[in-house]
């Protein structure tokens, strides 16, 4: 039996839901349950949600044709004739629902009323209606490829105090709205489904989401952190990268990589799990990020920060302390014999030479990540691209009265060691080869001072110290 045969009048079905809680006013969620009821009755069966969804929107529908019609001076089947048009015109991918919002807007007769539900009133099955609420919690953007075709979503936590629903936003609509945790919106045209068991809610056919109260994104100070934090914003600069770990418990397998967070207030360890570690890979030591939804907890050396599922990791476009201001009260000049492994100090000295090398190694120009070159091009295993960019890398050797070390810089460091920038750098690597451009640079570099804020590494191949520049003073 199709929908137009189990709906019955909407004012029928109003009078019967009033008189079944003895004539006082109803909620708005347990007339539309009430409704449901009446339909199975007439009907003589159960029906899903799904199914008594359709009924309720074949009525809306009907009803604002009638209300077209009597608004415009038109017949219903003209109204139904502009509906099938519409229809038609976009191959049969428009909903009648659509359609219908369509010619009502173009007949300036104003959007269609929608019917508003608090968050535990929500059902599965639900159509065209609005919410509002406050967004409690944000996932980041997770890209995905499925039969070909490449997409993206993010997803948030919205509550109004009767409950909590996660909000998923595909594709375009990721980039269109600028949400933030504790801003209060409002969610118009909204379909409820489920996944793995729990309601969940998307935006239907020319649905919108209002931001009625912005709260601006506040952001700790590393010294202000305390143990137990959750949804944690900062900004600092990355001071130390250590080497990444696989590891392996009877549950589950999974990566880590820890490194050292500075703002000028604190110096602070953080680790990155899983995703977020091979995030953090694809940037270098002395970058500045911005970091969202962490949490901390104690660690053997105080409070630590953690990036779990949630978090988002970014380049920052906030300003941040180089890396020798923020350093400069625990930093010192050191000759070079005097400093130890794994110790942060500034040498002087004079370039003796610049060591053999490619002065470049490809990345993926999207993640960052090693990419791989194929018989058809490159490819990067991490997210799939195909476009390659050049990170600069550069090994010089430093001498001052008590010895010398290999010193290596990467990408800015690298480009101000050698004085150039990056288009002239590709353009050098392109029309040159690699023995001539490092014959120039020894040329121009060897004798030149230069003072290097870094630290001692052990190279765990050749098993020599080397020093890795943090910043070019």
């Amino acid at each position: 039996m199709g929908a137009e045969k189990g709906a019955i009048k909407y004012e029928q079905t109003a009078r019967k839901c009033n008189k079944m809680n003895n004539g006082k006013a109803l909620s708005k969620g347990y007339k539309i349950n009430a409704k449901r009821r009446i339909v199975e009755e007439r009907l003589g069966k159960k029906i899903t949600k799904n199914f008594f969804s359709d009924i309720m929107q074949t009525q809306n529908t009907a009803q604002v044709i009638t209300e077209l019609a009597t608004k415009t001076g038109k017949s219903e089947e003209e109204i139904m004739g502009l509906v099938k048009a519409k229809i038609d015109k976009f191959s049969g991918l428009l909903t009648e629902q659509g359609a219908v919002f369509m010619v009502q807007k173009e007949l300036g007769m104003g959007k269609e009323q929608l019917e508003q539900m608090q968050v535990g009133q929500l059902e599965e099955g639900m159509k065209g209606i609005e919410v509002k609420g406050t967004v409690e919690g944000m996932f980041p953007v997770k890209e995905f490829d499925k039969g070909g075709k490449k997409g993206k979503l993010k997803s948030f936590i919205l509550s109004d105090g009767t409950g909590e629903v996660r909000v998923t936003l595909w594709n375009d609509q990721v980039d269109k709205y600028e949400l933030t945790r504790g801003s209060e919106v409002k969610i118009s045209n909204v379909l409820v489904s489920k996944f793995n068991e729990k309601k969940q809610i998307t935006l239907g056919f020319n649905g919108i989401i209002e931001i009625l109260n912005k709260k601006e994104e506040e952001f700790e100070k590393l010294s202000d952190l305390k143990s137990a934090m959750t949804s944690v914003n900062v900004v600092g600069r990355i001071m130390r990268k250590f080497p990444c770990k696989d590891f392996e418990t009877t549950n589950r397998k999974g990566k880590l990589c820890s490194f050292q967070l500075s703002d000028g207030s604190a110096l602070l360890r953080a680790t990155a799990w899983n995703e977020k570690a091979n995030e953090i890979e694809k940037f270098e030591e002395g970058a500045a990020i911005e970091i969202k939804n962490a949490y901390t907890k104690e660690g053997r050396f105080g409070v630590e920060l953690h990036l779990g599922y949630t978090a988002e990791l970014t380049e920052t476009k906030k300003e941040v302390l180089g890396a020798a201001e923020l350093m400069k009260d625990s930093v010192k000049e050191k000759k070079i014999s005097e400093i130890l492994p794994g110790e942060n100090a500034i040498i002087f000295g004079t370039i003796q030479g610049v060591g053999k090398g490619n002065l470049a190694y490809d990345v993926c120009k999207k993640c960052n990540k090693k990419i791989t070159r194929t018989e058809n091009g490159f490819l990067c295993e991490t997210c799939g691209e195909t476009e390659v960019k050049k990170n600069a890398v550069v090994g010089v050797m430093i001498k001052d009265e008590s010895g010398e070390i290999k010193t290596t810089m990467f990408r800015e460091n690298a480009l101000k060691t050698i004085g150039v920038t990056q288009e002239e750098l590709e353009k050098l690597l392109s029309d040159k080869p690699i023995d001539v451009i490092l014959a120039e640079l020894n040329g121009k570099l060897i004798g030149k001072q230069i003072k290097v804020l870094g630290y001692m590494k052990t190279n765990q191949y050749s098993g020599n110290n080397e020093f890795m520049a943090k910043e070019i003073l």
